[in-house]
């Protein structure tokens, strides 16, 4: 009898602790909606942001500094700093002194199409400006038309090349070993290796079954013979 005494006392004692956090939890909750509400701004500071520098960020922003957190039109606020060609979008957070941190996710480009103007795109095909004297380390890309920065590429053959480099980025050796791309009608999508300047045929879809070719090929062939051996390595096959 002890012992079931002794458990029915930790049972209860297990059940009020639960109800207690609970309700503190709630509190919690009910204090940090009531703190955010009465909040009022007292700065704004921006991180995460690379390619936008901040005096363009303070500039595109319709500031809220002085309002309470829950008169600012967030909607508004955020439409202001997507203007900014590199801004994909915004996230947000403030400090208990009122300080709104504005967290910027860029586009980020995967290539550079040469021409007047000289414009970078994204994954989406967003044409980027290029910034002066900021140099991203993306391959050069030939045969397509650069237009106003804002505006998309668009196209099948565009897309070839646009689905190559989404897939290349992620492999680190593939985008070390290749400086330009190209689409050929014939060939498909074209690259030159940074080394020696060695043509890669990669072709039309499945690039990623082609971007590991490319890195087997490297590894069993390239490191052995050397890269001097070659003018032009067909991997679309």
């Amino acid at each position: 009898m002890a012992n079931k005494k002794s458990h029915s006392i930790s049972s209860l004692g297990r059940s009020t602790w639960a109800a207690i956090a609970l309700f503190m939890l709630g509190l919690a909750i009910i204090a940090g909606f009531y703190f955010e509400k009465n909040t009022r701004i007292s700065a704004v500071e921006f991180s995460g942001h690379k390619y936008t520098t901040g005096e363009s960020l303070q500039e595109a922003l319709i500031s809220p500094v002085g309002l309470l957190a829950d008169s600012v039109n967030y909607t508004e606020l955020y439409a202001s700093l997507r203007e900014l060609p590199y801004v994909e979008d915004v996230a947000l957070r403030m400090t208990f002194r009122g300080t709104l941190t504005i967290e910027i996710i860029e586009r980020q480009p995967i290539g550079l199409l040469v021409g007047k103007p000289e414009t970078y795109f994204d994954k989406a095909g967003i044409q980027l400006p290029a910034q002066m004297g900021e140099w991203v380390d993306v391959p050069i890309v030939y045969g397509f038309k650069s237009i106003t920065p804002g505006d998309t590429l668009t196209g099948s053959e565009f897309n070839q090349v646009k689905d190559f480099l989404s897939i290349a980025i992620k492999d680190p050796f593939c985008w070390a070993t290749i400086s330009e791309v190209a689409w050929s009608k014939n060939e498909g999508v074209v690259a030159l290796s940074s080394e020696n300047g060695v043509k890669l045929l990669f072709g039309r879809n499945r690039f990623e079954e082609k971007v590991s070719h490319w890195k087997t090929f490297y590894q069993d062939v390239v490191t052995h013979k050397g890269i001097n051996d070659f003018r032009t390595i067909d991997l679309r096959f």
